[in-house]
């Protein structure tokens, strides 16, 4: 067991339904002001999501802007965009509502508007951002990317090329996880998005940076989803299970925010650059051709993670256990009704070469060195092979 090692959460967590009421106090006592730019998108405003925030401000007198020209693939344009919002507005803090494209476009601007730089300027950290002085405040409305407490984010740049961004001062001040903003949710996103969470999970307690923290995150956070994705699925009007999806999708990117993700990643990340595929879906995909081959690196973690699934331990081995929780993986997905299949989204093995030279890339080599095996440029391809084919 490692017992040297550093772990750390900065976002403060507000959990329970209704908890977005509070808003109208939080905002004044955290930044001294009144005055905030809410960041959505389209879909959410539609549901009547963001008419519940823009309530809970006007009750408290706060003066706000909502920004929404963004996309379900937040890019440099996006980002950009709103850091000018938040600057004109001379904003005092910024409320990320939605799933990780909309929480990552706050996140990012909100640092953004503190210059006078473009986006693209910090991509990779080729540059340090500004100082924050802008408090940042995330409402997920899906039980996916964790991004309501990480200090990093994902965005394409003017070349499509899926970039990260990341700062310690990026993580958000506070996190509000309130099952009524899931609740609405259709069954292919909480599938989806879930499912992401999950991956997070198993790829931060087997990662190279592990740790016993990274680890109690993790298990339960696989824990949970594990025993309440199908349920919610069937239910999707459980806050009950709502509420424990986005509490492990939170743990689950706690995790990652100390422990950082692995191959899937690296895969997913790559079919989302030259395919456009859904970030969940497509780390789902990716997962599937690499359980069974991840699983030869720590029998005993995966095996802790099996259990963490549900899977029944009696009578098996440690690897036997091991290997059967790739098993409860695919059980999971099948049972989410997602694609495995990339055909409907244009990707076929014309694109090997492609896929394998972008999982290669800059970009991507992070999660590729962080996985608890490291793939040759072989079993890359190899992986590209297998699921190209499907």
């Amino acid at each position: 067991m490692q017992t040297t090692f550093e772990f750390g959460l900065k976002t403060k967590i507000i959990c329970g339904e209704g908890k977005y009421q509070e808003l109208g106090q939080l905002v004044p006592h955290l930044t001294g002001g009144h005055k905030a730019v809410i960041i959505t998108d389209k879909g959410v405003i539609a549901v009547g999501l963001v008419a519940l925030v823009e309530k809970a401000l006007d009750d408290s007198n706060i003066d706000y802007r909502v920004f929404s020209d963004l996309e379900s693939d937040p890019s440099v344009t996006s980002i950009d965009a709103a850091a000018q919002v938040i600057r004109e507005f001379q904003a005092d803090c910024v409320i990320g509502i939605g799933g990780g494209s909309a929480m990552d476009v706050a996140k990012m601007a909100s640092l953004v508007a503190e210059g006078n730089e473009s986006a693209s300027h910090y991509e990779l950290m080729a540059n340090p951002f500004p100082k924050k002085s802008i408090t940042s405040i995330m409402i997920p409305t899906t039980s996916g990317t964790g991004a309501e407490v990480t200090s990093t984010v994902v965005f394409s740049n003017a070349d499509k090329r899926k970039m990260w961004g990341w700062d310690e001062q990026m993580a958000p001040d506070v996190a509000i996880l309130d099952p009524l903003f899931t609740a609405g949710l259709p069954p292919h996103l909480t599938a989806a998005t879930t499912l992401d969470a999950l991956i997070h999970a198993i790829e931060a307690c087997t990662g190279t940076r592990s740790n016993p923290m990274i680890e109690a995150y993790a298990l339960k956070s696989i824990e949970l989803i594990s025993h309440n994705l199908e349920h919610v699925l069937q239910n999707p009007k459980d806050l009950g299970g709502r509420a424990a999806l986005a509490l492990g999708a939170m743990l689950a990117g706690g995790a990652i925010e100390n422990g950082g993700t692995g191959i899937a990643h690296c895969i997913g990340h790559a079919i989302g650059t030259i395919g456009r595929v859904h970030h969940g879906r497509a780390v789902t995909i990716a997962m599937n051709v690499a359980y069974r081959w991840n699983v030869e690196s720590d029998i005993s973690m995966f095996a802790k993670v099996a259990r963490a699934m549900g899977v029944d331990a009696e009578g098996r081995s440690e690897s036997e256990l091991a290997y059967a929780g790739a098993d409860r993986y695919l059980e999971l997905v099948r049972g989410s009704g997602l694609n495995l299949s990339l055909k409907e989204d244009g990707l076929s093995l014309n694109h090997l070469n492609l896929l394998v030279e972008t999982m290669l890339s800059g970009e991507n080599q992070p999660m590729r060195t962080n996985n608890c095996r490291l793939a040759s440029e072989d079993e890359l391809r190899t992986f590209a092979k297998e699921l190209l084919s499907e």
